[in-house]
């Protein structure tokens, strides 16, 4: 029997050489090597025998790694020009991964117009744990600056913002952030990689409510976490994933496939449609 998860891996670094609309629908590794298919099969196996003793096919238990996860995750890796990539039960749940890389005494800085589930995260519960958080208007580097404290250990900033639109030039904020030995998170959500690759412009680390965009059909809730390049990052949240149990189901990874395959055709025409609303608002006495 081979070994599934190295087979897997043949094939997915020829993918990398795709360009980002094709390996949206084609995914990281194309077609599952077992069969053939196409398209990525549901895995709803919660355990896998191994052939023998000592020997493993790349899979134990569906907690840990499953193929139909696997493929998801390699593939946003891709689209966002990470290293590794984890898919959690709900945008929520990506965000707490990323949050259990403070421990008791840090600081972070968040947006002050940001998403309300991550604002009450960081103001209801990261207090408990012994780790302070302010918020800043992220659309003006001063203000971001002036909100670092010497425990500062992350900046985590959504651009643009929900529900303001704000927008935070990340290269800046990654930059400001390396000074102080600081990780940069960037929620991705609104623009998806398919316009915004934050990775790409020196963010450590993003994030995405894989509800919206990414599978863009609203049937299945599920959340994102790219680690760029840092074996340490990406291993701290994978212990936490696979010990929290946050991890996504085969079907709903599926979903999220399935709905990027169409990513780059809908957020063209999402482009357009905003094109089109904003120059009908311009052209409206009422709003002046």
């Amino acid at each position: 029997m081979k070994n599934f998860s190295n087979y897997f891996d043949a094939d997915y670094m020829d993918n990398k050489k795709l360009h980002m609309d094709s390996l949206a629908v084609h995914g990281a590794l194309g077609t599952e090597p077992l069969t053939g298919a196409v398209s990525m099969p549901v895995f709803l196996s919660s355990t896998y025998r191994h052939p023998e003793l000592g020997k493993t096919t790349g899979f134990a238990y569906s907690r840990l790694e499953n193929p139909t996860r696997l493929e998801l995750e390699r593939t946003i890796a891709l689209l966002e020009g990470g290293n590794r990539g984890f898919a959690f039960s709900s945008g929520q749940a990506a965000s707490m991964a990323v949050f259990s890389l403070l421990s008791q005494g840090d600081h972070v800085i968040l947006s002050d117009d940001i998403y309300g589930g991550t604002y009450r995260i960081a103001a209801d519960l990261l207090n408990r744990y012994g780790i302070t958080a302010s918020f800043a208007d992220m659309s003006n580097l001063d203000m971001v600056e002036a909100a670092v404290r010497e425990n500062t250990k992350m900046i985590f900033l959504e651009t643009p913002s929900n529900p303001m639109m704000k927008v935070a030039d990340i290269q800046a904020i990654s930059e400001l952030a390396g000074r102080i030995g600081a990780i940069t998170v960037v929620d991705n959500t609104f623009l998806s990689p398919y316009f915004q690759k934050p990775l790409c412009l020196g963010a450590d680390i993003v994030t995405h409510s894989a509800t919206k965009y990414l599978c863009g059909h609203n049937d299945t809730i599920a959340g994102i976490a790219v680690v760029k390049n840092s074996e340490k990052l990406s291993d701290r949240i994978y212990t936490y994933i696979k010990s929290s149990g946050s991890q996504l189901a085969p079907m709903d990874c599926w979903l999220v496939l399935r709905g990027m395959k169409t990513l780059a055709v809908r957020m063209e025409k999402h482009n357009d449609n905003a094109k089109k609303i904003a120059n009908w608002l311009r052209k409206q006495k009422k709003g002046k």
